[in-house]
């Protein structure tokens, strides 16, 4: 009887994963390294890395003792031999949670904490790259290296490449440490296409291994290619400087001089009116202090307009201050296409631009929002850009 129920396990076993229950990518061949490419930041805290090529195969050679442990695991706690039950109760269904056990015999194992860009349900532009950023913990006890990476698991292939690294240098993250994990998709043509994209993590061993207390939970990133890109969605994979050199965008602190470029969810502008996203964007408390944001490239088509609301706060009488909006195109000088000069006059601008007007769709441009103090510089001169966005939808006049 023990002998017979070991061996439908087993084939249970089998079976589920051939039929797909088990997603993962076997090859016996090594993982084939990639060339990467970097973009240092000023602040050696943060890196961009673009990911010029990089395919990869996903060795996993310990599904067979998986299976094995699985099978007698079950004989073992159910105690079989004693045990009289019926034999739908005896399938064992694996998951995908790979063995957790590294060569150090230490476990990995992460927790999702939040999106950090583009939440899930963001809408994007068809043709639109753009940055998908987690905060995850190190909820096991092995400490993650720069060898680990996020690696495609399921649903749309919408990456730019099959996997990431997780760090941008050698930095590691130590059991209890929290970090953040980043992958960049690729929205492709057509408008009203939802996509659904899981990633997992991969340790400097080749151990794939997803979130949750049972490592059943990959990354996800759900968003829809439409109408509309908005800027405050990207903002932690632009890249933002000053007068200085280059900072971490995302940063509202303003203690040490530099400029800021952050998001808030529904801040209040001149006319007292409040509840719509923004960026927010602030010169260095210097003379002559400036404020860049770049965000791209992003493709638009014929038709399409680059719309937000800007002003200063209402409560900073001393906000004055330069708003420029360049656009280029690769290889080319960059050219500003609206301007308007903000202080505390009790209105909003509305910058309401069509881009086709100056030649531009059908090409990969990049957008760089530019904050420059008059006057001398003021912790005041902070701007607000409420809902930035490139939509086909044009203003109500």
């Amino acid at each position: 009887m023990k002998k017979l129920i070991f061996w439908f396990i087993f084939i249970t076993v089998i079976v589920s994963g051939c039929t797909g229950n088990i997603p993962v990518q076997i090859d016996i061949n090594a993982t084939v390294e990639s060339a990467v490419s970097s973009a240092l930041a000023a602040n050696k805290d943060f890196v961009r890395q673009e990911i010029l090529d990089y395919s990869q195969n996903i060795q996993n050679t310990q599904i067979a003792s998986q299976i094995d442990q699985k099978i007698n695991n079950a004989i073992s706690e159910l105690k079989l031999a004693d045990v009289n039950l019926p034999m739908e109760q005896l399938t064992v269904t694996p998951t995908l949670s790979i063995s957790s056990n590294t060569k150090d015999g230490c476990t990995n194992r992460f927790e999702y904490v939040s999106d950090v860009t583009f939440p899930d349900g963001s809408m994007t532009l068809p043709y639109t790259t753009f940055t998908k950023s987690w905060y995850i913990q190190n909820t096991g006890t092995c400490t993650w290296n720069s060898k680990y990476k996020v690696v495609y698991y399921s649903g749309d292939n919408v990456g730019t490449a099959k996997s990431f690294p997780l760090f941008t240098s050698d930095k590691i993250a130590k059991p209890g440490e929290s970090i953040i994990a980043s992958v960049k998709l690729y929205a492709g043509e057509g408008h009203n296409n939802d996509y659904t994209t899981y990633w997992s993590l991969q340790s400097d061993d080749g151990e794939i291994f997803n979130g949750g207390t049972a490592q059943n939970i990959p990354l996800s990133s759900v968003f829809h290619v439409g109408s509309q890109y908005n800027f405050y969605d990207n903002l932690s994979g632009a890249i933002c400087s000053d007068n200085t050199g280059y900072f971490y965008c995302g940063s509202s602190d303003k203690t040490s001089g530099r400029g800021v470029a952050f998001y808030e969810s529904n801040p209040t502008v001149e006319s007292n009116y409040a509840g719509q996203p923004a960026i927010i964007i602030a010169p260095p408390l210097i003379d002559g202090g400036k404020t860049s944001v770049t965000f791209g490239p992003v493709r638009v088509p014929r038709g399409t307009w680059l719309r937000s609301s800007i002003s200063c706060r209402p409560n900073a009488p001393l906000c004055n201050a330069k708003v420029r909006l360049y656009v280029q195109v690769e290889g080319l000088t960059p050219q500003i296409v609206t301007e308007s000069q903000e202080f505390n006059d009790g209105f909003v601008t509305e910058w309401n631009v069509q881009l086709s007007d100056y030649g531009y769709h059908d090409q990969d441009l990049t957008y760089t929002f530019e904050v420059e103090a008059i006057g001398g510089a003021d912790k005041d001169d902070e701007i607000v850009f409420q809902v930035p966005r490139l939509t086909d939808k044009a203003p109500i006049l």
